[in-house]
Formats: C-alpha cells, structure tokens, sequence
C-alpha cells in the first residue's frame, strides 16, 4: 500500500513539473526577443564591462533606469524597425540619443552618464 502511494505521488509529481516546465516554455515563446545593449562604466566600450541587457516584447515603452554607472553603450542587435534610445538621467529624461547597432556610444557633449533607456518598436515591427 505504502509502495504503491509513493508511486503515484512521485508520478504526479513528475507531471505537474512537467506542465509547468512547458508553461514556462510558452512564456517566452510569447514575448519575443527585440533587442540587446551591452554597458560599461567607463568610456570607450572596453573598460567595466556591466553585461548584456536583453530586451523583450513586453519591455517596449518601458523606460528602464540604469542602476549602475553607465558611461558607454554598445547595441548589439535591435528587430528591424525598431529605436534604442539612451537618456542622460533617469525615467528617460535629458538627452534622448538614438544608436545604431555595433558603435559604441560614450556619453559626450555635455553627458555624464547614462542613466535610464527605452526600445520602441512601430506596432507592426513589434508584432503587436
């Protein structure tokens, strides 16, 4: 008897993380890829690497603030049509600078660092 309702629970229980698993597959499934950034702390794309920021569906319109010091910028990639935009304070105020993919992008001319950025897409390249 004892056997019998250790198997079973173990059954269910495999197969609740099983549909959850595929749950979670779903999710990203519904919130594709659109774009990533990677900073640094300091000028010139090289010195204090931060990492790769990753940007999905559900992040466009969002303005998101840095909380690190941000100096520098690289976009690595965007989904065609859409904007990356960096601002030099946080909630995406201050200077707004458009970058394209691949430069590095310094905060200069009267920037300090960047504190906060958005990615906008048109609602036909978000898929939206």
């Amino acid at each position: 008897m004892q056997l019998i309702t250790l198997t079973t629970l173990f059954i269910s229980a495999a197969s609740a993380l099983s549909f959850r698993s595929s749950g979670f597959a779903k999710v990203a499934r519904n919130d594709p890829h659109i774009g990533d950034i990677r900073i640094f702390g300091e000028l010139g794309c090289s010195a204090d690497n931060q990492g790769v920021w990753t940007v999905l569906q559900s992040d466009l319109g969002v303005c998101q603030d840095f909380s690190t010091v941000v100096k520098s910028v690289i976009l690595g990639d965007i989904k065609n049509g859409c904007t990356f935009f960096a601002f030099s304070e946080a909630g995406c105020q201050g200077v707004r600078r458009a970058f394209g993919v691949g430069g590095c992008d310094d905060a200069v001319d009267g920037v300090d660092t960047w504190g906060s950025f958005e990615f906008v897409c048109p609602t036909d390249a978000s898929g939206n």
